[in-house]
C-alpha cells in the first residue's frame, strides 16, 4: 500500500512537471513571438512546418498532462464526493458541446489557423475566442470533478497560453483582414465579457 501511493506521487509530481516545462516553453516562445514577430512562430506561416509541429506538441502535451494528472488525482485521493460529479462533469459535458458548435461555425481548417474567410456570426458574434473560453471552462469542470485545486491552478496555465494565442493571432488576422478584423474586435470581446451580454440582450429581444 505504501509503495504504491509512492509510486502515485511520483506519477503525479512527474506528470505536473512534464506539463508545466511544455507551458513554460510555449508561453516563451509565443512571448518571444509577441515581441519578435519576424520569428512567425505563431500563427506558423506553414502547417506542416516546424513552428506549428513544435506549438501544436507542446499544447498537446500540457493539455493531456493535465487530463492525466486529474485522474491519478482521483486515483490518489479516492472517488471523493458526489457532487463533484454532479458540478463538475456537465460543465464539461455543456463545454465540449460549445467546442463542437465553435468546429462547425468557423470550420475545421480556419480553427487551426487556416484564412477561409473572417468568421463573425454565431458563437463568434459573442466571443472572438469561443472555444478557448469552452476549453477553459472545461479545464474547471474537470478540476471539480477530480476535487483538485491543482488542476483548478492548471486551468489558469490554460488560459494564459490561451490569451498569447490570441495576441499573437489578432495580429496576424489585421494584416489579413484589415478595417474588417479591426471593426469586429471593437464589437466583440476577446474571451467574454459585457458586450456578450448585450449581444445576447439583443438578439433575444430581436426573437421575441
Amino acid at each position: 500500500m505504501v509503495e504504491t501511493e509512492t509510486a502515485l506521487t511520483i506519477l503525479l509530481t512527474a506528470t505536473l512537471a512534464v506539463g508545466l516545462l511544455a507551458a513554460a516553453v510555449l508561453c516563451g516562445l509565443l512571448i518571444w513571438t509577441k515581441l519578435h514577430p519576424g520569428f512567425g512562430f505563431w500563427p506558423a506561416p506553414d502547417k506542416t512546418g516546424w513552428r506549428h509541429i513544435t506549438a501544436m506538441s507542446l499544447f498537446r502535451t500540457f493539455c493531456g498532462s493535465v487530463v492525466v494528472y486529474a485522474v491519478l488525482a482521483v486515483i490518489a485521493q479516492g472517488w471523493g464526493h458526489p457532487l463533484h460529479y454532479l458540478l463538475g462533469l456537465p460543465v464539461m459535458a455543456a463545454a465540449y458541446g460549445v467546442t463542437l458548435w465553435g468546429y462547425k461555425s468557423l470550420g475545421i481548417e480556419n480553427t487551426y489557423c487556416g484564412a477561409d474567410g473572417l468568421v463573425t456570426g454565431g458563437l463568434y458574434a459573442y466571443s472572438r475566442n469561443p472555444q478557448y473560453v469552452s476549453s477553459v471552462l472545461a479545464t474547471l469542470g474537470l478540476a471539480i470533478t477530480a476535487g483538485s485545486w491543482t488542476v483548478l491552478g492548471l486551468a489558469g496555465v490554460l488560459f494564459g497560453i490561451y490569451f498569447l494565442f490570441a495576441i499573437n493571432e489578432e495580429r496576424w488576422l489585421t494584416r489579413g483582414y484589415g478595417r474588417a478584423f479591426r471593426d469586429y474586435m471593437r464589437r466583440t470581446p476577446r474571451f467574454v465579457g459585457l458586450r456578450s451580454l448585450e449581444r445576447a440582450r439583443q438578439e433575444i429581444l430581436a426573437r421575441g
